[in-house]
C-alpha cells in the first residue's frame, strides 16, 4: 500500500508539470521538459550500461553525445539528416574506442562498449526525437496526449487485470510478475483510451485510432520487458530513483518511447 501511494504521488507530480508546461509554455514547453528528460534517461542509460569496469569517462561521453544528438535532430530543418547522423554517431563511437583502447580491460570490452553506445543513442536519443517529431505535426499535441494517454492506460490495466486474474506468467525471465492476463487487460484499456481521443482529433478514422490503441500498447509493453532485459542484464533493480514507487525515468517511460515511432508515423501521415 505505501508503494502504490507514492506511486500515484509520483505519477501526479508528473502529471501536474507536463499540464504546467502544457499551459504555459505549450509546444516549446512540452519541448523544454522532454529534452530534460532525454538527459535524464541517458544518465540512466548509462548507469545501467557502463559499470566501474569501464574507464571512468565513458559515461559523461554517452550522455554528451545523447544530448547533442538529441538537440540536432530535433530541429525540423535537421529531422531528413537523421540516418545520416545515426551513421556519423556509429563512426564516433568505434573511433573514440579504437583509439582509447588502451584504457580498456580487454578488445571485447571495446566491441561491447560500441555496440551499448550505439543502442543507447537509439534507444535515449532517436527514440524521444520521435516523440519531439509527432509534436512538430498538425494537431500535434493532441497526438503527444493520445500517446501518453494510451501507454499509461495500459499500464494500469495490466495493473488491475493483473492483481484479479493474473494466472499465466507471460515473460518470467524478463519479469516474473507480469502475467499475460494483464497483458491482454493492458491492451484493452489502451484501445479504448485511444477511441476516446475521437474527440479530439476529428480527422483520424475511428479504426485508425484503433490501431493506435492495440498496437501502441503492444509496443509499450515490449519496450517495458525490454528494458527490464537491460536492467536484469545489469544487475540493477530500477533504471534510478528519481521517481518514488517508479523508480528512474526509464522505468516510467519505457512504453513511451516504444511507441512513439508509430504515432510519429500517424500523425505524419494525417498531416499530409
Amino acid at each position: 500500500m505505501k508503494n502504490l501511494s507514492s506511486r500515484i504521488i509520483s505519477a501526479l507530480v508528473a502529471l501536474l508539470g507536463l499540464a504546467a508546461a502544457v499551459y504555459f509554455g505549450g509546444e516549446i514547453g512540452i519541448y523544454g521538459i522532454i529534452l530534460l528528460v532525454t538527459i535524464r534517461c541517458s544518465f540512466e542509460m548509462a548507469r545501467m550500461f557502463f559499470n566501474d569496469a569501464y574507464p571512468h569517462y565513458v559515461k559523461r561521453l554517452f550522455v554528451f553525445l545523447s544530448t547533442v544528438i538529441f538537440l540536432v535532430i530535433t530541429q525540423e530543418n535537421m529531422r531528413p539528416m537523421t540516418s545520416v547522423l545515426l551513421i556519423i554517431s556509429f563512426v564516433i563511437i568505434a573511433s573514440f574506442g579504437v583509439a582509447f583502447h588502451r584504457h580498456f580491460k580487454s578488445l571485447e570490452q571495446i566491441l561491447t562498449f560500441v555496440a551499448k553506445n550505439c543502442l543507447g543513442l537509439v534507444y535515449v536519443c532517436f527514440l524521444p526525437a520521435t516523440v519531439v517529431w509527432t509534436l512538430q505535426t498538425n494537431q500535434g499535441v493532441e497526438w503527444f496526449l493520445c500517446l501518453l494517454a494510451v501507454v499509461f492506460a495500459g499500464d494500469i490495466g495490466a495493473y488491475i487485470f493483473g492483481v484479479s486474474f493474473g494466472k499465466t506468467k507471460l515473460a518470467p525471465s524478463l519479469s516474473p510478475n507480469k502475467s499475460l492476463e494483464g497483458a491482454v487487460g493492458g491492451l484493452i484499456f489502451s484501445t479504448l483510451t485511444a477511441c476516446a481521443f475521437s474527440n479530439f482529433l476529428p480527422g483520424t478514422p475511428l479504426y485508425i485510432l484503433i490501431i493506435c490503441g492495440l498496437f501502441g500498447g503492444v509496443f509499450g509493453q515490449i519496450g517495458d520487458l525490454f528494458e527490464s532485459l537491460i536492467k536484469r542484464v545489469s544487475g540493477v533493480k530500477d533504471s534510478g530513483t528519481i521517481m518514488p514507487g517508479h523508480g528512474g525515468l526509464l522505468d516510467r517511460l519505457d512504453g513511451v518511447l516504444f511507441a512513439a515511432p508509430l504515432f510519429f508515423i500517424v500523425s505524419t501521415y494525417f498531416s499530409l
